[in-house]
């Protein structure tokens, strides 16, 4: 049975290099679509913050320049909305807490994927 799929729960397959990096390929084809290249090592321990160095400036600049652009990248990777609006509402770093919804679903559409065998 899939577990659920908080953050939380997805806390162990950060150990799971294969889907860390089908992450990494997934988030970096989704932002491919909106302009933003981002690169990557094969060290699976420390994708995730490459990912997020190289996102959360163009989460930040989409936030202050183009709002419209970045409502259509979280609807293209599904981030729930309630959690985004959450994020705002606690008037926390915007740019990093969307960042790190955007990281988490990426994650967790590769488990739920890779749980039902593509």
């Amino acid at each position: 049975m899939l577990p659920s799929l908080t953050e939380k729960d997805l806390a162990p397959y950060f150990n799971r290099g294969e889907l860390i990096l089908q992450a990494a390929e997934q988030l970096k084809k989704d932002l491919a679509q909106h302009g933003l290249d981002i690169e990557y090592g094969k060290d699976h321990l420390h994708v995730f913050s490459e990912l997020f160095s190289q996102t959360e400036p163009f989460i930040r600049k989409l936030i202050a320049t183009h709002y419209e652009k970045l409502l259509q990248l979280l609807y293209r990777i599904d981030v729930n909305e309630k959690l985004i609006a959450e994020a705002v509402n606690e008037g926390k770093n915007i740019s990093g807490e969307i960042t790190r919804l955007i990281l988490y679903r990426e994650l967790q559409k590769v488990v739920i994927r890779n749980y039902y065998g593509r």
